[in-house]
């Protein structure tokens, strides 16, 4: 059965030669489409690394010693809430042993801060949709949960049932579901106000993606086939005489003929019923012999006869579209990648000012004690 299933895989932070932790996939909206159940990995969370005991007193009686053994560390503190050692590995274990595998034990404690340093993120995230009164409730998780299962044609049982075949438990579910529901709502109620894309902005990103772009050409065809001949010489013959009507016709374009007319009552080609149209290309697109002919030929020309085969034929550039037309007719997806660009930007600077005003400790074994309104990570 396919279905959505809003999943945050822990195998976002799967590591290539230079894995980035926390890159789990984005909630889906109510448009995308579908995914298979058997493409959503399991979330395999490592084991945390047994911690030492704490020595105690030998004279001390059984219960007391078991209760001196450390079960879980303190990672971080972000102003008043805390993140633990085993939060740390429940959201970013595999992504630390993949780093220690490609890396060597050594990296374990760089690995570990890089994971911190994205529970910081979504901490800070979180204190501020609550300071704002805009963070999410149970029921909006419920609500979104419900959505899913519905759009999939499935009840929620059916759908919980999916997410524990795949490998992640439903509180892990909910709770995934949950910090990426916050993060979208984070940035259009927060974000979102902050971004102002100007004219100017778009159009520079535009000429920066393509500073050269070649203009585009809007052709017009007339193709003539040439007759196969019994011998060589009935098919010179034939070659010639269409040449000869090629030549014609093209006198009569360039005296001031309709060339869409000309095409719709001569073509014997694919051309004539769409008036002649042939198509918009870019330099490079056609073979060299139309290519060539189209680049040098003016606007409104008519080209000489171009024999390629059994075919003769006649091209007329009817316009030119330049990288400042091709702008405006892309404007929209232009602007929604350098909003998002700004978007990352903003969010970043926002986690800059949110570290400076926020009180955060990183407590990991040989982290540096931060200090008020600092942040400090391995």
């Amino acid at each position: 059965m396919s279905f959505v299933l809003l999943l945050v895989s822990l195998a976002g932070f799967a590591a290539a030669e230079d894995p980035q932790p926390g890159a789990s996939a984005p909630v889906p909206s109510k448009e995308e489409a579908a995914v298979p159940a058997a493409a959503v990995p399991a979330a395999a969370v490592p084991a945390i690394p047994a911690p030492a005991p704490v020595p105690v007193d030998s004279s001390a009686a059984a219960p007391a010693a078991a209760a001196g053994v450390v079960v879980d560390r303190v990672a971080a503190v972000v102003n008043e809430d805390i993140i633990t050692l085993s939060e740390v590995y429940a959201f970013g274990g595999s992504y630390i042993e993949e780093v220690i595998a490609a890396r060597g034990a050594g990296s374990r404690a760089s690995a570990e801060a890089e994971v911190v340093e994205r529970l910081l993120e979504r901490q800070l995230v979180e204190q501020e949709m609550t300071a704002l009164k805009l963070d999410l409730v149970d029921q909006d998780v419920d609500s979104s949960i419900a959505d899913i299962a519905e759009r999939n044609g499935m009840d929620i049982d059916g759908l919980r049932k999916e997410v524990e075949r795949s490998g992640m438990g439903w509180d892990q579910y909910r709770s995934e579901l949950k910090e990426n529901l916050r993060d979208m709502k984070f940035a259009q109620t927060v974000l979102r106000p902050r971004v102002n894309v100007t004219e100017d902005e778009l159009r520079d990103a535009w000429l920066r993606a393509s500073p050269t772009a070649p203009a585009t050409a809007r052709v017009q065809a007339l193709v003539l086939m040439i007759p196969p001949g019994a011998t060589e010489a009935e098919r010179q013959s034939s070659r010639e005489a269409v040449l000869a009507r090629a030549r014609s016709l093209r006198d009569e374009a360039r005296a001031g003929g309709d060339f869409a007319a000309l095409s719709r009552a001569n073509d014997q080609g694919p051309f004539g019923e769409q008036g002649g149209e042939m198509g918009v290309f870019k330099p490079g697109e056609l073979v060299d012999t139309l290519d060539s002919v189209i680049v040098n030929t003016p606007v409104g020309e008519v080209s000489d006869p171009i024999v390629i085969g059994d075919g003769v034929y006649l091209l007329r550039v009817a316009e030119r579209i330049s990288a400042a037309n091709d702008f405006e007719a892309r404007r929209a997806e232009v602007s929604e990648q350098v909003f998002q660009s700004r978007l990352e930007d903003e969010k970043e600077r926002w986690f800059q000012e949110a570290r400076r005003r926020a009180v955060i400790r990183i407590l990991l074994p040989g982290a540096s004690q931060a200090s008020p309104g600092a942040s400090l990570t391995q």
